[in-house]
């Protein structure tokens, strides 16, 4: 018997929330929660933004990404760096320690997408795309 999108999509979370536990378990980033990593990933991503760039991204709260900008910081995850055009903003960069988290995760996302892909012929692996972007575009609407 198949199983419902919804007991597949509970068995995928899991499966990848327990993959992520593993991961940070066996280095020095298990003291990260999955928003934070997220963070560290967005501002990678966007290339140093400043503060409220980054609440906007992330639709936090600036007074809640300030938390949690601080709490990266102290963990010397993340620097804060005073913007040469206005001495009021600052950038957000990563530092070693925040570049190899993002490396880490980015390297569960390349194999949460292998082992997805792994029994599908390419023509599936084509549909699976075609599918998951409609998805994504519908939880953006």
């Amino acid at each position: 018997m198949e199983n419902s999108l919804e007991q597949l999509l509970k068995i995928i979370i899991h499966t990848f929330d327990a993959m992520e536990e593993e991961m940070k378990g066996k280095s020095e980033l298990m003291e990260l929660t999955s928003r934070q990593i997220f963070c560290i990933e967005q501002i990678k991503s966007i290339q140093n933004p400043n503060l409220s760039e980054l609440a906007e991204i992330m639709n936090i709260a600036k007074p809640s990404m300030t938390v949690m900008i601080n709490r990266l910081e102290k963990n010397r995850l993340v620097q804060k760096v005073q913007s040469d055009s206005d001495r009021r903003t600052a950038h957000l960069h990563l530092t070693d320690k925040g570049e190899k988290a993002a490396r880490l995760h980015e390297e569960l996302h390349t194999r949460i997408s292998e082992i997805l892909v792994s029994d599908l012929t390419e023509s599936e692996q084509e549909i699976l795309i075609v599918l998951l972007n409609k998805a994504v575009r519908s939880l953006n609407q």
